[in-house]
């Protein structure tokens, strides 16, 4: 199995930052279209960021990255936006099945960040992530194979698309992406 290699500049987020502060559901309704919803990423968080999301960021978030309601756009408008990944402190479980499922790589784990450091990331399982501006190491717990291979090929449906069948790997009914 290939590693997984990302480089981005980090965006830090607080804790507990919920589906409707990734993308809000009215925003959602307003404009069906990912490449304009884009433009909307985290503009209702209560401390709203200072640039908006670039292709190449990687996100460092907080506790509880991904609560609330179960919307899959949330990962998807984020991968539309060309994030790279997501590192939390924690994560909640259905963004968590819905990162893995859209390809989204999501690493739960922090270490010294900064808004605008350069980090680089690299897994098979378990991940080895720099700090490049600082030179310091950034702890991540280890991924599934599973995750690992979703994030190479770009999501659940892609795979399938590609293999003709789910990956090897603990599915559960409810777990693909539409049904």
């Amino acid at each position: 199995m290939s590693r997984v290699r990302i480089s981005g500049r980090a965006r830090l987020l607080p804790d507990a930052v919920n589906t409707d502060y990734i993308i809000s559901s009215t925003r959602k309704r307003q404009f069906p279209d990912l490449d304009d919803l884009v433009d909307f990423i985290f503009a209702d968080l209560p401390d709203p960021l200072d640039q908006p999301i670039a292709a190449g960021d990687v996100l460092v978030a907080g506790r509880d990255f991904g609560c609330g309601s179960a919307m899959e756009v949330a990962v998807d408008v984020l991968l539309a936006a060309g994030v790279q990944a997501v590192i939390a402190r924690s994560v909640a479980r259905t963004f968590h099945r819905n990162a893995i499922n859209g390809g989204l790589p999501l690493l739960v784990g922090g270490g010294d960040v900064g808004e605008g450091d350069r980090l680089q990331i690299a897994y098979r399982s378990l991940p080895r992530i720099r700090n490049l501006t600082t030179g310091a190491p950034i702890v991540a717990d280890q991924v599934s194979a599973l995750a690992v291979t979703l994030a190479r090929e770009g999501g659940l449906l892609p795979y399938c698309r590609r293999y003709g069948m789910p990956p090897p790997g603990r599915l559960h009914e409810g777990s693909l992406r539409g049904s």
